[in-house]
């Protein structure tokens, strides 16, 4: 029988890690009213679009090949990063959340006894995907911050 608390947090990081598919949709309109000098703006640290690419590059790179490594899935050849602030941002955006929905679907096959297998240095998946929602609301933080100084 599967432990109730056990279950509710696979649930609960599975919502977070879907929030970032939310959160971009909701923002593509934002941002397609912004001009393109905004979000390529790297006086204040990385850009808008290279913070997506950061996002992009984690997902790719470090969160699918362990999680499907897990499930018994070959590994994936790794991305390399690119100079994100070339790419148009709806090539971005759409590159993002086709890169977060390949992760969900990989934690979907994952099975119960999955979670608690330890992938890297003491880390398991649970830690791994929480980790991984927090550096993804730091990020959604600081691009709401650049959005919000341009806007006001």
């Amino acid at each position: 029988m599967a432990d109730t608390g056990s279950q509710q947090r696979r649930t609960d990081l599975l919502e977070q890690m879907r929030y970032l598919i939310d959160e971009v949709t909701a923002l593509r309109e934002v941002m397609s009213r912004m001009h393109e000098s905004q979000i390529t703006n790297t006086e204040r640290g990385p850009s808008v679009k290279q913070r997506y690419g950061a996002i992009i590059m984690r997902d790719s790179n470090e969160l699918l090949p362990a999680l499907k490594k897990l499930v018994g899935v070959k590994r994936t050849k790794k991305k390399r990063n690119r100079d994100w602030n070339q790419i148009p941002l709806e090539e971005i955006l759409s590159e993002l959340k086709s890169a977060r929905q390949s992760v969900v679907e990989t934690i979907l096959a994952l099975d119960e006894t999955h979670w608690n297998q330890e992938i890297t240095s003491g880390i398991n998946v649970y830690q791994l995907l929480l980790n991984a929602s927090h550096k993804d609301a730091d990020t959604l933080r600081e691009i709401a911050q650049l959005l919000y100084r341009d806007f006001s």
